[in-house]
């Protein structure tokens, strides 16, 4: 693996790490960053302010294609990867989609539960298919 592809995978466990903390505590994602030392300089910073600041769009977005399900009604975990992986499609246009998927999917088995991954990779595919051309 080359050290790009190894320094965005811990800059997306570290994003993840803040935004689940984030969730979970209710704090503000400005009190998270500061608390834990979040260099600014990091693609994962980057990710966890973008996710910050779009929000209800990306929420919105997540809750447009996951059938049956809400944002609000998903696990923690589950709700920050597809988070971390919305913003990613929208936002961050030259990281590949296969990349954002099969990050997003890597994180969920191994943070989360066996269902978790088909059910981020459904997510994020179909939304792929309408946020992006490639």
């Amino acid at each position: 693996m080359d050290p790009l592809q190894l320094s965005r995978r811990e800059d997306r466990e570290t994003c993840l790490a803040l935004l689940y903390e984030a969730d979970m505590t209710s704090d503000s994602i400005a009190d998270v960053l500061v608390r834990n030392h979040a260099d600014e300089d990091d693609y994962g910073t980057s990710i966890v302010v973008g996710v910050d600041a779009h929000l209800h769009q990306i929420d919105a977005l997540i809750d447009d294609v996951a059938e049956d399900w809400t944002v609000s009604r998903m696990s923690g975990i589950d709700r920050s990867i597809l988070r971390m992986g919305v913003w990613e499609l929208v936002h961050s246009p030259e990281v590949p989609t296969t990349a954002v998927v099969s990050e997003a999917v890597a994180l969920a088995e191994d943070y989360s539960t066996e269902k978790s991954a088909p059910f981020i990779n459904g997510i994020l595919v179909k939304l792929a298919s309408t946020q992006r051309m490639n």
